[in-house]
């Protein structure tokens, strides 16, 4: 099934902010030879990789259609690192670019970027015998257990409210 690419306008159906020719020009450009397979597993790492970033962040802005608008870009009210004002009907390069990388760790990896979380599982400390270690990173949360792309980070952060990259964090605003 083909992608239904955001255009810019808010779409209700769109599935994925980046298209799969500029996901292959993005790793051509950067000489990612992991980026093979069949369009069709592309697509669906496409998928995957937007859901993740519309999911995983809280923004700035609001949603340019509101609520009816499928994915979280486009959205008006943001600004960028420089000052800058992002048109309300633009997904900035720096989103588009963040997708084709998570896009290429879902290719490899399908599921990598929301791995299943069974807090019981985790160990903080472990003792065998007369030995006994206790981890120093453990986090037992299951924000903690998603891999941190310091790449996409990067790129995203001036885009993010307050700086945050926790989903849980939001805001209220008066109606």
């Amino acid at each position: 099934m083909a992608l239904t690419v955001e255009t810019g306008t808010g779409l209700s159906d769109a599935d994925a902010l980046i298209t799969l020719a500029f996901s292959d020009a993005y790793h051509s450009a950067i000489g990612n030879s992991t980026w093979t397979g069949t369009d069709a597993l592309k697509e669906a790492a496409i998928r995957r990789a937007t859901a993740f970033i519309s999911n995983s962040f809280t923004w700035q802005g609001l949603r340019t259609r509101g609520r009816s608008q499928a994915l979280q870009w486009p959205r008006s009210g943001v600004i960028d690192a420089e000052g800058y004002g992002i048109n309300s009907d633009e997904i900035p390069i720096e989103i588009q670019n963040a997708v084709a990388e998570i896009a290429l760790r879902e290719l490899v990896d399908p599921g990598a970027m929301n791995p299943d979380f069974k807090a019981s599982e985790l160990v903080k400390r472990e003792k065998v015998g007369p030995l006994e270690t206790e981890y120093a990173l453990s986090n037992t949360s299951a924000d903690a257990q998603r891999p941190v792309l310091l790449a996409v980070r990067d790129m995203v952060s001036q885009f993010l409210l307050s700086g945050t990259s926790s989903p849980i964090i939001g805001r209220s605003v008066r109606v």
